[in-house]
């Protein structure tokens, strides 16, 4: 029998006050199930969001619900109400709601996993690539992946730690989607705080509008915006898959519509213009000369604006405090400039603008975006807003893993990204889609899985303390990127597949990219090898794939290209790579081989390919280099070592000491580098004895490429594969 009506002074009542008042049920637990029901929302999956329900009912009264008038006396209330006693301080009350939070989440954790379905196996070359399991989803509040990287949630520890983050002004383990400002568009949300920042300081002030004196000029008109925007959006947004198109289109109506295109609108997000001249750099750089053409820009006019809108979308970034107030935008616009950065010789800026990007990217929560569990029932809205996080963090972490030979580390630890694998889908419908199908999401995903690889062969060869362990795992790692290109290659990039007429007009160029990209690829994972290859026999399956593997990167490039695609930087950044290994491999032969003339040639011809890019300080830092090697390579040809008869008989192994080209490398590698105007590379001290070509370091010349991006592909390995260690 209920006692709330038992006089005052007999035996405690033991409901809470709210259902005492209310003449309602009570199950007399603390709190009881008729509040938690009131109090919270049904989705409520997480610690802090029932927290916030629980602070801003203890706020309106909320710890007077449930007092006891004696619970010492009653040995048969609950755990909770034991616990309390007349002098119970409000900490202690906050312990035991936590507890019971803790006991309801656990209770929901196993519904979740009696319910949740199995996750989508990965292909078998790339089980040790990042992977999520599933994760619970609604349309307001995320609870954590399924994953043991993750923290618990209901740790009384950890929120400790939130609130301590509060007071820094940061926020731990944010849920990507649900602040607005991360699907605000052009608008900008937090006028106040940032005019409060900018009018403190007279200087900033002044500086300010200058800035926006200066972007204002360089916008160009509504018509070349919407011609730029759509080329990028056609031609170029599936090589990287860095925004969402469809989203970016709907801002850019606001943008023209609403502010008339003004950037000096107070309430204009400046992040959002960031990226919108990320988009047009990368369109008036790669657009081919035909397209600009016909846009109406010059080649001179082409050269200008691609280098100032580069800068103009850096200088919207720092306006709008980007270090400090993170969105989307930001990430977006970082990764977007990618496409163009190489090429315009912002190489070292980008390498650093992207590692701000990373973190950014961490801030929102970006590398916790798990997959989506019902994926028919959540809004297009939403699901488009969430797979456009997964995109572009999948950009930064195949950046930051395909940077490696450059750091020999990376910024991205694949063992705490629990973003899922994107969508195979498009932004107008967000329909899943066979893998054999292409969208503007898939080359990016079949690009992670092997970038992937990278940071796993760092970590294998770090632990090992000799070449012949090193050189296995390297053996391994070779074996497992042919697996992948062979096995879970997608049907529309092999070129042994025909094009559907129904498919869209880049899969022709992603062929083509993805030939190049997949030879580099092999390279990257023999590149610590390459020097040793050419005089140790041990490694000799190391010089014979980079050859193969050079020759394919070049016979693709030199090959006659659609007049309408893209123009990657990626072609021509890796025909120089291709070209310094051919190089070095004439070093060390004589004139009489037939090998000799073939390499020499295809390395003019690789000169002669790049100078016809007048807009790309890759393509002229290649000219310099090769030109300068190639130079080398005539001075050296009355080197009495090289005229000596070598026996038929004798092996590459015997032979190569008599046949090394001999020419001083530190003084070779300060002379390219001041015509250059790059920093010299660190070179460890020689004597002034000439250093033999067999001891020069790859990466002394990779320091003079930009951070590599690339993928491999099927058609590339019919050399390769004929190898046998």
């Amino acid at each position: 029998m209920d006692d709330n009506n038992a006089p005052k002074g007999q035996r405690p009542r033991l409901t809470c006050t709210e259902c005492y008042r209310r003449k309602i049920k009570c199950d007399k637990n603390v709190p009881c199930s008729t509040c938690i029901k009131r109090l919270a929302p049904p989705s409520t999956g997480s610690l802090f969001a029932f927290t916030d329900a629980c602070c801003s009912a203890n706020a309106r009264g909320y710890a007077s619900f449930c007092t006891r008038e004696d619970a010492a006396a009653t040995p048969s209330a609950p755990p909770a109400y034991q616990a309390r006693s007349d002098s119970t301080t409000s900490s202690d009350l906050v312990r035991a709601l936590l507890d019971r939070v803790s006991q309801l989440e656990a209770k929901l954790q196993e519904q979740h996993d009696s319910s949740s379905s199995d996750t989508p196996r990965s292909c078998p070359a790339v089980d040790n690539s990042p992977t999520t399991l599933n994760q619970h989803e609604t349309s307001t509040l995320s609870l954590p992946p399924d994953n043991t990287a993750a923290p618990p949630p209901t740790e009384t520890g950890d929120v400790a730690t939130v609130l301590e983050f509060l007071a820094w002004g940061r926020k731990k383990d944010a849920d990507y989607g649900t602040s607005p400002e991360h699907h605000s568009g052009p608008r900008r949300l937090s006028a106040r705080r940032h005019d409060e920042a900018i009018t403190s300081n007279i200087l900033s002030e002044s500086s300010r509008d200058v800035q926006l004196d200066v972007l204002e000029a360089l916008l160009p008109n509504k018509t070349h915006i919407v011609q730029l925007v759509e080329f990028h959006n056609t031609s170029i947004l599936w090589y990287h898959s860095s925004y969402s198109s469809t989203i970016f289109n709907n801002d850019l109506q606001v943008f023209l519509a609403e502010y008339e295109g003004n950037v000096r609108n107070d309430y204009l997000n400046l992040q959002w213009l960031g990226l919108l001249f990320a988009v047009i750099t990368g369109s008036i750089t790669c657009a081919p000369p035909s397209v600009c053409e016909s846009w109406g820009f010059s080649l001179a006019e082409r050269i200008v604006l691609s280098q100032k809108w580069y800068e103009a979308t850096v200088t919207c970034l720092n306006i709008a405090q980007y270090i400090e107030i993170h969105t989307i935008y930001s990430v977006q616009a970082i990764a977007t400039l990618t496409i163009a950065a190489h090429s315009l010789g912002k190489s070292s800026s980008q390498s650093i603008l992207l590692a701000a990007a990373g973190r950014i990217a961490q801030s929102l929560g970006l590398h916790r975006l798990g997959p989506e569990d019902a994926v028919a029932t959540t809004p297009k809205e939403q699901l488009r807003e969430r797979e456009a996080g997964r995109r572009v963090f999948n950009q930064l972490c195949t950046q930051d893993w395909f940077q490696i030979p450059f750091s020999e580390s990376y910024a991205l630890n694949p063992r705490f990204c629990q973003t899922a694998k994107l969508m195979n889908c498009n932004d107008d419908d967000m329909v899943l889609r066979p893998l054999s199908t292409p969208t503007q999401a898939s080359y990016c995903n079949y690009r992670y899985d092997i970038a992937a690889l990278m940071p796993q062969l760092l970590d294998a060869m770090a632990g090992c303390n000799t070449l012949f362990t090193k050189y296995e795992q390297v053996l391994q790692y070779d074996e497992k990127m042919r697996q992948l290109a062979t096995a879970c290659m997608p049907t529309f990039l092999s070129t042994n597949a025909p094009v559907a007429t129904d498919w869209p007009i880049y899969v022709g160029w992603a062929r083509r990219s993805l030939t190049i990209c997949a030879s580099h690829k092999i390279i990257m994972i023999h590149r610590n090898f390459l020097g040793l290859s050419f005089t140790n026999s041990a490694f000799s399956f190391t010089r014979r794939t980079c050859l193969a593997a050079s020759k394919t990167i070049l016979k693709e490039a030199l090959s006659e290209q659609d007049g309408q695609g893209p123009i990657l930087w990626i072609e021509q950044a890796f025909a120089v790579a291709a070209g310094i290994i051919l190089s070095l491999d004439t070093f060390h032969r004589s004139t009489g081989e037939k090998e000799f003339e073939e390499h020499t040639r295809l390395v003019a011809d690789t000169i002669s390919y790049l100078k016809q890019f007048d807009n790309s300080k890759i393509a002229s830092r290649g000219v310099e280099l090769l030109s300068a090697l190639q130079e080398e390579l005539r001075e050296g040809g009355n080197v009495e070592v090289r005229k000596r008869p070598r026996a038929a008989e004798h092996s590459d192994a015997t032979s190569s000491p008599k046949r090394t080209r001999l020419f001083n490398v530190d003084k070779f590698i300060t002379n390219v580098s001041q015509n250059l105007q790059v920093t010299t590379p660190a070179t460890t001290p020689t004597s002034e004895v000439p250093e033999s070509v067999a001891d020069l370091s790859w990466n002394s010349f990779a320091n003079f490429l930009p951070p590599q991006t690339g993928f491999g592909g099927q058609n590339v390995f019919d050399e390769l594969l004929s190898f046998q260690f």
